[in-house]
C-alpha cells in the first residue's frame, strides 16, 4: 500500500506536520510506503501519486483557506486522476481561530470534485473530525494528534482497499 502526503510549507511547520503524520503512519504500519511531498519544492512524484491509495492534502492557512499553491496545484491536476482514492486534510495555521476549519473545507470540497473518497475522524475521542490542525511556533505540541491521523487515514486504507 502506498500514502502520498502533498503539502504546502512555507515557514516549516506544515512540513513538519507532514513528517508526524508519515511518523503516526510508519509506527503502526511499517509496511505502507509513504512519501511526503513538497509543492514548492516541486517534489509531487505522479508515478507514486498515481499508485497510492490515499492522498492526504496540507496547507497553511491563508486568508481562511488553503494556500494559493496547494489551490493552483487541485486547478492544474485535472489530468491527475485521484478517483476513489481516500483523501484526508490538515492545515497549520498561527491561530486556531484563524479559518483553520473553512480551510480544511476547501481543500474536501476539492477532493470531492476529483471524486475522492473524503476521510474523516474515526475515532471521536480524536482531536479531529474533518482534518487535523496544527498551530504555528507550537506544531511540537500537535506532534501527538498528527500521528494519530495519520495512524487512523493508514487504517481506513486498509479497511477500504485490503492491501
Amino acid at each position: 500500500m502506498k500514502i502520498s502526503i502533498i503539502y504546502v510549507s512555507q515557514t516549516g511547520h506544515t512540513e513538519e506536520a507532514a513528517e508526524y503524520i508519515q511518523d503516526g503512519i510508519l509506527a503502526k504500519h511499517p509496511f505502507i510506503q509513504v512519501r511526503p511531498m513538497d509543492i514548492r519544492a516541486g517534489d509531487v512524484d505522479l508515478e507514486f501519486l498515481a499508485q497510492s491509495e490515499a492522498v492526504i492534502f496540507g496547507s497553511p492557512v491563508y486568508f481562511s483557506s488553503m494556500s494559493w499553491e496547494l489551490k493552483k496545484w487541485f486547478d492544474n491536476s485535472f489530468r491527475i486522476d485521484l478517483s476513489g482514492k481516500l483523501g484526508a486534510a490538515f492545515v497549520t495555521a498561527q491561530s486556531p481561530t484563524g479559518g483553520v476549519d473553512t480551510a480544511i473545507m476547501e481543500i474536501l470540497r476539492h477532493m470531492l470534485v476529483k471524486n475522492m473518497l473524503v476521510f474523516s475522524g474515526t475515532d471521536p475521542a480524536q482531536a479531529f473530525q474533518i482534518g487535523a490542525v496544527g498551530i504555528g511556533k507550537e506544531i511540537g505540541a500537535s506532534a501527538e494528534q498528527f500521528e494519530a491521523f495519520g495512524e487512523s487515514v493508514a487504517q481506513t486504507a486498509l479497511r477500504l482497499f485490503g492491501k
